[in-house]
């Protein structure tokens, strides 16, 4: 018995997204909240147009309280609307924005390119966009666009991805449109994030105080610099026996300058007397 009121629980909640998908195409419908009390039931639709959702003096949210009503048999339902905060990082309004651009006649590429940029400025750490089917001839084909960084398996994929599908009807056929998206980052990539933050800060500061240092020191002057006369050494003055010593050694110095007088040679011959004499 219990398991079948969770079984009723669930296909009640399918099928009531499915009507909300429905009815509310054009509002860019994210998803609903549904809150049980034992008074009523509230029932909070996340939209990233409320002012489709509520309509002229609020004839559509009347009308979806009668479906509400009958077709699903819930007591007392009250519907609160809320507008998305980020619909550039909820996947199921991207999706349905790229759906109803292609349905215009605007290029995938085009629009596929505006969306991934503004998923990045709205905060995201990354995100892929796929497109199946016949884009363009009679062949269909898939085309993926991706920027930043995206996990495709384990649990941070689980936990910290959402995937969405659209599907967009044009004259060639129907195009499946796939949009993932990571807007929220684990707590190991966080760290990896904050040390290179970190490591850039500081060879930025270092930058910046060589550059301040070069700046500062002086340019050299292109002018020669001027040759320093020598300055003049002062005479001491000197005693009476020092000057009698200096003028010994002057003395002592000339007469060993002076050379040695040598007397010529006479030659041998000369001096020889003949032996007659």
């Amino acid at each position: 018995m219990i398991e079948r009121k969770f079984i009723e629980k669930g296909t009640q909640k399918s099928e009531m997204e499915k009507y909300l998908n429905k009815t509310l195409e054009r509002a860019d419908y994210s998803h609903s909240d549904i809150k049980r009390t034992p008074l009523n039931t509230r029932i909070v639709i996340y939209a990233g147009r409320p002012g489709v959702v509520i309509g002229h003096a609020g004839t559509k949210i009347n009308e979806m309280t009668n479906d509400l009503k009958h077709i699903f048999n819930i007591d007392n339902p009250q519907i609160e609307v809320k507008s998305v905060e980020h619909p550039s990082l909820d996947a199921k309004v991207v999706a349905k924005q790229i759906a109803s651009s292609l349905e215009r006649g605007t290029k995938h590429r085009q629009i596929v390119n505006i969306m991934l940029k503004k998923i990045i400025e709205a905060g995201a750490i990354g995100a892929e966009i796929t497109v199946s089917g016949k884009i363009t001839g009679s062949r269909s084909r898939t085309e993926k666009f991706m920027l930043g960084y995206l996990k495709k398996c384990g649990n941070t994929a689980d936990v910290h991805t959402q995937t969405e599908i659209e599907k967009a009807t044009l004259k060639a056929g129907t195009i499946g449109i796939k949009v993932k998206l990571m807007s929220t980052m684990p707590s190991v990539l966080s760290i990896e994030k904050r040390i290179l933050e970190t490591a850039k800060e500081k060879e930025d500061e270092e930058k910046a105080k060589k550059q301040k240092k070069e700046e500062t020191k002086p340019e050299p002057s292109k002018e020669k610099p001027k040759a320093k006369k020598p300055e003049p050494k002062e005479e001491k003055s000197e005693t009476p026996k020092e000057k009698q010593k200096s003028e010994d050694k002057d003395k002592t110095k000339k007469s060993t300058d002076e050379p040695k007088k040598t007397e010529p040679k006479q030659d041998i011959k000369e001096k020889k007397e003949d032996p007659k004499k």
